[in-house]
């Protein structure tokens, strides 16, 4: 399941790829059943999306006597690693400082973030020793 390829997903891509991560091999059917009461999505829909993450390499799947089995070709933690590393580059011309103090400002930080953003800092610290 280990692909380095830089795979951004969309949105609605990013909705089957949590259906597929949370369970997987599924079915087009399966994936059907799982996200169109909560999108509003119809079966093409999900099979176009499907097709667009099988191109892009994020999706692969298996022939599974009557249907195909679908899997994630790429692991939640480097898809997520991927749009974040993106998001720092576009977004704050590559400054974590930039993107915390942004999201401190419009949102505020609880005790309980503060000291996660603390234990993270410190861990990150010790790494560098």
């Amino acid at each position: 399941m280990e692909n380095k390829q830089q795979i951004s997903l969309s949105a609605g891509e990013w909705r089957v790829m949590e259906c597929l991560w949370e369970q997987h091999p599924r079915t087009l059917m399966e994936m059907v059943r799982v996200l169109a009461p909560a999108t509003g999505w119809s079966k093409s829909t999900i099979v176009t999306m499907v097709g667009r993450l099988e191109n892009k390499g994020a999706v692969t799947y298996a022939e599974g006597g009557r249907a195909r089995q679908y899997s994630p070709a790429i692991p939640r933690e480097q898809a997520a690693l991927q749009e974040t590393e993106s998001l720092l580059r576009r977004v704050y011309r590559g400054s974590v400082g930039m993107m915390v103090n942004t999201l401190a400002d419009s949102r505020g930080l609880s005790a309980a973030d503060i000291e996660e953003l603390s234990a993270i800092l410190e861990k990150a610290k010790e790494g560098q020793r």
